[in-house]
């Protein structure tokens, strides 16, 4: 049975609690719409949060000393980075609306891009699985150019794991990753395979690091707090920002983001686009270190799930 509740939280304001016995979630009303809490029922929290939102990016004139902050959780931004566009504050109440299908978040629509961003949440009365439908609509008189943006801000202490295989194309390159200025490969943090990328987030760390792909398998997991979060995407053909890329890795001090893209697009006036995610949690203790850590992990909790 799934149970939906309006929750007041010191930190965060009202939000809205989602859980069926197996997994629980909780999304954000007063700003967002952020999910801010995700796990296992009785487990911690795998995604991180920022009690002290502190401002993300300038503050840019355009929003009239508004800025946007961090808060933390998973939110929907439109690539490509273009400043001050993607920064735009969402600190306004949201609305939401229980269906059939699940509870849909509404955040207002922006006054200076002319974009409306929505997040449905679903999920069956048993199953560890959750289903993330995001929703960017143009409201602007124009047609304007976007491709969707899931950023999920994961708690620190962990490791994520990402398939990089590529498609059997014989004597030709089937593989490609995008690296940020910043991005330094001899980082301690990263171990390169054959078949996986391993980046572990780790508090001491004092520089960022971020990686780019296009991820043939649609999937991506992170190992921590006695749970393994694994996220799925459709893997779809079309043009993709930051050169071609539709999953990104992120990790600083605070926590580790785990980002899937959409193609990027022109939507005409009233247009919208849609992004799904699916989240699936499931206990796990091990942390993996090599890739042959990873498969043999991956395959037993596969096995134990079916």
């Amino acid at each position: 049975m799934i149970n939906i509740t309006e929750v007041t939280d010191k930190q965060f304001g009202k939000f809205l609690k989602i859980e069926n016995g197996k997994v629980e979630l909780m999304v954000t009303l007063d700003f967002g719409p952020r999910i801010i809490y995700c796990s296992l029922c009785g487990h911690e929290n795998m995604l991180y949060q920022d009690p002290e939102h502190k401002p993300l990016g300038e503050v840019y004139p355009e929003y009239g000393g508004d800025v946007h902050k961090l808060y933390g959780g998973h939110r929907l931004w439109t690539s490509p980075e273009i400043l001050p566009r993607c920064y735009h504050p969402d600190n306004e109440p949201v609305v939401y609306e229980k269906t059939s299908e699940g509870v849909i978040f509404v955040a207002p629509i922006e006054k200076h891009s002319g974009l409306q961003k929505s997040i449905m949440v679903s999920m069956s009365d048993v199953e560890s699985s959750i289903q993330i439908m995001h929703k960017i609509t143009n409201r602007s008189l124009w047609e304007l150019e976007v491709a969707p943006w899931a950023i999920t801000m994961l708690a620190a202490g962990g490791i994520a794991t990402i398939p990089i295989s590529g498609l059997d194309t014989g004597v030709l390159p089937n593989r490609r990753i995008a690296l940020w200025d910043y991005t330094n490969l001899a980082d301690p943090r990263l171990k390169l395979g054959r078949d996986y990328i391993l980046l572990s987030q780790m508090p001491d760390a004092k520089d960022a690091f971020k990686m780019g792909l296009f991820n043939h398998s649609g999937m991506a997991a992170y190992f921590n707090k006695g749970q393994v979060f694994i996220k799925y995407f459709d893997v779809i053909d079309g043009l993709f920002t930051d050169f071609g890329c539709n999953y990104e890795v992120y990790t600083n001090e605070h926590c580790l983001e785990s980002e899937t893209l959409g193609r990027l697009q022109m939507l005409a006036a009233g247009e919208s686009v849609h992004h799904m995610e699916v989240w699936q949690l499931f206990k796990e203790d091990a942390m993996p270190k090599t890739e042959e850590d990873v498969k043999k992990i991956m395959k037993r909790v596969k096995n134990e799930n079916n």
